[in-house]
């Protein structure tokens, strides 16, 4: 990554924004149905109407949707999804998709997420009587839920066929176009566990020394560079 001053510093706020994307997924590597960041690098041109230029790239930042391994906590509302759904959320915003299913009720028994966001039912709020103990608290693989013999609702779970319309919003929460969730067909839900984070402690480990020692390079590169400068200008000046 040596080259002319514009490439050194193209190149400096590449490596920085991935820096900060590795720091981001390892500080998550323990949020349950978190999903890692991935950067995806774009040549864009440097004049609008005119040809890419090779040292002109922007970052964008995509998600990995892959999923994470299913962690037994034997919590009754703890649901882990296998397959490619998501729950949905009610928010004032509109709806809302996620894989954290790390849920409690809230004073009104509603079924919610951890910063209190309701969690979807078919057919309206699901509702945790509040005189049903937990250990009572059946959810089936198909979403079904009920209190012993009590039906209290169904999840409404959806799938996308291309999960990059998403967009992160947040405490684990993505928004997306409504008119592109279907109903899921191919996810199951299991009861007392979680999905834990599909962050690779390892490889993003990995990942952050290059993207260091690179950065460290860069710098070298636009050091010596400056020197350089000094000196033909000091030529130049007789």
């Amino acid at each position: 990554m040596v080259g002319s001053a514009e490439a050194i510093t193209n190149s400096q706020k590449v490596l920085s924004a991935q820096f900060h994307v590795i720091a981001h997924n390892l500080a998550n590597v323990n949020t349950s149905g978190y999903k890692r960041i991935l950067c995806d690098f774009i040549n864009a041109p440097t004049v609008a109407g005119s040809q890419a230029s090779p040292d002109a790239v922007t970052v964008k930042t995509v998600h990995d949707f892959s999923p994470g391994a299913l962690v037994q906590t034997e919590r009754a509302l703890d649901l882990g999804l296998q397959g490619k759904g998501f729950f949905v959320l009610e928010t004032p915003e509109g709806q809302l998709y996620t894989r954290h299913g790390v849920f409690t009720t809230n004073a009104e028994g509603r079924l919610v997420d951890l910063a209190g966001r309701a969690v979807a039912g078919e057919s309206g709020p699901i509702v945790i009587p509040k005189n049903a103990p937990l250990r009572s608290i059946n959810v089936s693989a198909d979403g079904n839920i009920s209190a012993g013999k009590a039906v209290l609702g169904k999840l409404r779970l959806v799938e996308f066929a291309d999960p990059q319309v998403l967009v992160a919003v947040g405490q684990n929460a993505f928004q997306g176009p409504p008119n592109l969730a279907t109903a899921a067909k191919t996810t199951t839900v299991h009861q007392g566990f979680q999905e834990a984070s599909n962050v690779g402690v390892v490889d993003e480990l990995v990942g952050l020394i290059m993207v260091s020692r690179l950065y460290e390079a860069n710098l070298k590169a636009a050091h010596a560079q400056d020197e350089r400068l000094k000196t033909l200008l000091q030529v130049a000046a007789g």
